[in-house]
């Protein structure tokens, strides 16, 4: 399968043509972060999907909540085999989370850096 890259803010790449695409490796990565950043309900043709960040990052004491959550997500995305490590690096009072991940990938490629929500 092949997806239209984004860019680092999150917006479809256009104006290269097949180079606004990417798969393998990269695009797994891409849907990994793309769905821990989706809120649940914000789509319409599933409305289960996603995370509810709001509720999760407007409270305190759901550190082991959000870490199941993450891993659910990052384990149900096609092409994620296993995660290595998952860990919170920090939360801010503008109900932001970073959180640190590495994953291996049906390619046997390891992914691993920080994805901000």
């Amino acid at each position: 399968m092949t997806v239209r890259s984004i860019t680092s803010g999150g917006d479809w790449t256009f104006g290269k043509g097949k180079a606004d695409y990417v798969s393998s490796s990269r695009e797994i990565r891409q849907s990994v972060v793309t769905r821990l950043r989706s809120f649940k309900s914000d789509w319409f043709l599933d409305i289960d999907d996603g995370i509810d960040w709001i509720n999760l990052l407007g409270s305190r004491g759901n550190k082991n909540l959000i870490l199941r959550e993450v891993e659910r997500v990052t384990l149900q995305t096609q092409g994620v085999v296993s995660i290595d490590s998952l860990a919170i690096i920090s939360r801010d009072s503008n109900r932001g989370v970073t959180i640190d991940l590495k994953f291996t990938d049906v390619f046997n490629q390891v992914f691993s850096g920080e994805v901000t929500i």
